[in-house]
């Protein structure tokens, strides 16, 4: 294979591992408005949950099978619960084509997940907000800006945190500070999108 053909490949992997997070929403960007019809039948609406909320809405890219938002769901319902005491709406939103509607309904009754688990037809909404990962969390204000960025926590292992980053962004918000750490490098499964 010629030097040539080889570095055509190089800067085409570049190139689609720079279009995969180029376009990710991050601290101090607009989130678009968007509604989910779910399964439940009720529809979910960004612009009706930020004017109904006290502090905004916490968006969560969920999984019903990743290893990486697995060990979370021991301990979710509790964050969710303090999050929604200090006013914000908690929304799960599952973008997996390889994850059905069924699946992600048993998975969010066999949780008890205090907080509704959304079914992303076409991965919309995580196109909207260049979601790469699960879990992978945004904090947007009520003027559909983006706060906080990333990751729950820096370790999977409840036994294992050191550092409660959502958490941490949740509690100087909610104190009307601005958040001290706006962007943590999330780590998990990738989204499998659909092909457009």
């Amino acid at each position: 294979m010629s030097r040539k053909v080889i570095f055509s490949m190089i800067l085409a992997i570049f190139a689609f591992t720079l279009d995969s997070f180029a376009f990710t929403k991050g601290p101090g960007d607009k989130v678009e408005d968007f509604s989910i019809t779910n399964y439940d039948g009720i529809s979910y609406n960004l612009a009706d949950a930020l004017k109904n909320s006290n502090a905004g809405v916490i968006v969560m890219f969920w999984s019903t099978e990743c290893p990486w938002v697995q060990p979370y769901n021991d301990r979710i319902n509790d964050y969710a619960k303090e999050y929604t005491e200090k006013g914000f709406t908690v929304w799960a939103i599952n973008s997996n084509n390889t994850e059905s509607i069924d699946v992600v309904k048993e998975h969010a009754n066999k949780n008890s997940y205090s907080f509704p688990m959304l079914k992303d037809n076409n991965n919309v909404v995580a196109d909207i907000f260049g979601s790469t990962r699960t879990p992978e969390v945004f904090v947007i204000s009520k003027d559909h800006t983006v706060l906080y960025h990333g990751r729950i926590s820096d370790n999977k292992s409840a036994a294992e945190q050191n550092t409660h980053d959502l958490k941490n962004a949740v509690d100087e918000i909610s104190s009307g500070k601005g958040v001290t750490v706006k962007e943590t490098k999330s780590f998990g499964c990738g989204i499998k999108r659909v092909e457009k």
